[in-house]
């Protein structure tokens, strides 16, 4: 991996990175994704309305995912599957290496 990312470089990776996130997470039993959580409550517009952000640092990368949790499941292993699903993908999917994998439960929904 080279050195220094420009801008094109850094969209193409994060779009690619998010979606394999978003794999993981359809992947993931018990999980949904939180949509504009991050954005009504910090009253932020630019946020990534995805709920996904990802961080480069050199050839490293640092995810922070917002999901809901389905009314049922144990939260701890729901968290703890999704985060080996996300390392495994990326890591059969991209040249980075996972720093961080934080993962944000912001529901509990009933279904």
């Amino acid at each position: 991996m080279k050195q220094t990312m420009n801008l094109q470089d850094i969209n193409r990776y994060t779009n690619m990175i998010v979606s394999f996130v978003n794999t993981a997470i359809a992947q993931t039993e018990g999980v949904l994704r939180e949509y504009d959580v991050v954005k009504s409550k910090l009253g932020v517009k630019s946020m990534n309305t995805k709920n996904i952000r990802v961080y480069f640092d050199e050839d490293q990368v640092v995810l922070d995912i917002y999901i809901s949790v389905l009314y049922g499941y144990a939260v701890p292993e729901v968290v703890c599957r999704l985060q080996e699903n996300v390392i495994a993908i990326m890591k059969a999917s991209t040249p980075f290496e996972v720093k961080e994998v934080n993962v944000n439960v912001t529901n509990v929904i009933m279904s």
